[in-house]
């Protein structure tokens, strides 16, 4: 549901000037994430293994039972009772969630084009009838199915690649809009506002129609549905079905050939984004969308439209009685609060008029600084209390001795060599106390999740590995990265607001304290350290990598030629960004 706004840094995304590799004179240090690559991967792998064999060696059967998966391997053999009780539950809860609305007066869901788009603000119990009903019927779907025909056309539906092949194409021809609202339009009238053929407009929109969007009231009449006529009016909407289904899209199919050519999976420049458009070491998505501002517009308001939903407002983190971080000892000494990345500083105005002692450091890249509104807010109280600062969080922290640094959407980004750099930028800043918190997913184990928050937070995982080589990490992956960017971070926890899909992850800065002993996992993981690299890396990978190497006097010279150019396309990045914030700050 598109409620409160909940805003994406979108630093982390484009107008990244000095992102690694980004831009011709950076090949230095994408040369050095690469060499750290190999080695923060086996001790990221080599812990994920050790922590599954952990984790399997104990029981955990109250979390296991949220898990549809566990819920189904435990009650293999006894399938037509499983299926009964799903039966009931979808009925018990169903019958729950319509108590509720009809309570409070609420309005139905249903395929009418006038019915509500979105779901309102539901208490928790009744949020948790609403995620049982979707699952229950999922899990209920694939049990009638059977496991061979669950195979069979699960590969359609488990990335529904077909289903967004229509919606795609659809929306980049802007049908949703040539659908007249409240009245129906034939296919013929449809056909002559666009370039699509009749015989393809009806059957992608009848492909379409069987997930609820658009209808056909008689044959060859097109009416909306409550979906298409949300497509045809949100702007943000077709931005996010765009998004996915011309870039994400792309960049998924081309996954497994990224994978078996650079197993490391690290580089900006070698992920499946690169392989799907062509751009294989030559520019980070980021550079690829600087030279086409529409095309990043468009990502900024996709991303407007993900964070606009459920789990993701920034009161969250504000509201301590919703859980949220406690910044009362930093108010009563007047200390300072850094957001790295911070955009316009949306987060630290709603913080300011909370804390009223505090000082604020908003941080970003000069295009956006200067775009940001002035005054940053009307409460001159506010305002006076916020600065704007243009800085690149690849360049060393020029905010010394602050209280607490902050990152929010902007590690998941990165690949670990790329995050510890981020980390060890802080360090010459840092005094002792200092607080480094960082504001992303964190990955719980497998069952441990409601079902649908898990579902969101692992495909935003391989999304972020599609696009950009990127990843959201567990509590023990946030630990490694502390570690490896120095001893002095020692690594306070993660504590989740209830309702919100977003951690808060919090270390503190002591460089005269004692390095911590090594979890039991981490024991493991650096024992199986020392087992070389080069073995996990097929030949063929291998000669690439020396064919790389001796292209590297030809790169040097080509890249002063290209200069001019990727200056250029860097400028555009900055200039699509600002329209981005811009807009953004206004939502």
């Amino acid at each position: 549901a598109l409620v409160m706004m909940g805003r994406f840094r979108l630093s982390s995304w484009f107008d990244r000037s000095s992102t690694p590799s980004a831009v011709a004179g950076t090949k230095k240090v994408e040369a050095e994430a690469e060499a750290e690559a190999k080695k923060q991967n086996r001790r990221s792998f080599s812990l994920l293994s050790v922590s599954l064999r952990t984790k399997d060696s104990q029981t955990n059967g109250a979390a296991a039972s949220s898990s549809m998966l566990s819920r189904t391997e435990a009650d293999s053999t006894q399938s037509p009772s499983r299926m009964t009780a799903l039966a009931q539950t979808i009925a018990r809860e169903t019958e729950a969630l319509e108590a509720y609305m009809r309570d409070n007066n609420l309005r139905m869901p249903s395929f009418g084009e006038d019915a509500p788009a979105d779901f309102p603000t539901l208490p928790a119990d009744v949020l948790r009838s609403r995620q049982d009903i979707i699952f229950a019927t999922k899990e209920l779907g694939l049990l009638a199915h059977g496991a061979r025909e669950s195979m069979r056309w699960g590969i359609w539906e488990a990335s529904a690649f077909l289903d967004v092949l229509a919606l795609t194409t659809l929306n980049h021809y802007g049908i949703a809009k040539l659908v007249p609202p409240g009245s129906t339009i034939t296919l013929g009238e449809l056909q002559t506002k666009t370039t699509l053929d009749p015989i393809n407009l009806a059957r992608l929109l009848r492909l379409a129609m069987t997930n609820g969007i658009f209808r056909e009231p008689s044959p060859g009449v097109i009416a909306h549905t409550a979906a298409s006529r949300v497509l045809a009016e949100d702007e943000n909407m077709r931005a996010w079905v765009g998004f996915n289904g011309e870039d994400i899209f792309r960049a998924s199919a081309h996954v497994v050939q990224a994978l078996t050519t650079y197993p490391e999976a690290t580089s900006l420049t070698r992920a499946g984004f690169q392989f799907g458009f062509d751009t294989v070491d030559k520019e980070p998505m980021f550079a690829t969308f600087g030279k086409d501002p529409e095309r990043a517009r468009r990502m900024g308001r996709a991303m407007a439209s993900l964070t606009g939903g459920e789990g993701y407002e920034p009161s969250y983190f504000v509201d301590v009685e919703k859980g949220g971080y406690d910044l009362t000892d930093v108010d009563a000494a007047g200390g300072t609060f850094v957001d790295i990345g911070g955009s316009h500083g949306f987060m630290c105005v709603d913080l300011a008029k909370r804390y009223k002692n505090m000082r604020f450091v908003v941080q970003d890249l000069q295009k956006t600084v200067d775009s940001a509104p002035k005054p940053i807010c009307a409460d001159p109280q506010v305002a006076e209390r916020i600065t704007l600062l243009a800085h690149d969080f690849f360049t060393e922290q020029v905010t010394k001795d602050a209280d607490v640094y902050y990152f929010r959407w902007i590690i998941h980004n990165y690949s670990t060599p790329y995050a510890v750099r981020i980390l060890k930028n802080l360090i010459p800043a840092l005094k002792p106390g200092a607080r480094i918190v960082i504001n992303d997913h964190c990955l719980r184990e497998p069952g441990q999740e409601n079902p649908w928050d898990e579902r969101v937070m692992r495909r935003m995982d391989v999304v972020m590995l599609a696009l950009l080589n990127a990843q959201e990490r567990t509590e023990a992956e946030f630990r490694e990265l502390f570690k490896a960017a120095g001893d002095g971070f020692v690594f306070k926890g993660v504590t989740r607001p209830k309702g919100c899909r977003m951690s808060i992850v919090e270390a503190v800065w002591h460089p005269d304290a004692p390095a911590p002993a090594l979890a039991p996992e981490l024991e493991v993981s650096a024992m199986e350290q020392p087992i070389a690299a080069e073995e996990t890396i097929p030949e063929k990978t291998k000669a690439e990598e020396a064919k790389a190497e001796e292209a590297k006097a030809e790169e040097a010279k080509a890249e002063e030629a290209k200069a001019g150019e990727t200056k250029a396309a860097n400028g555009e990045i900055k200039a699509a960004n600002g329209e981005i914030r811009a807009g953004e700050a206004k939502a």
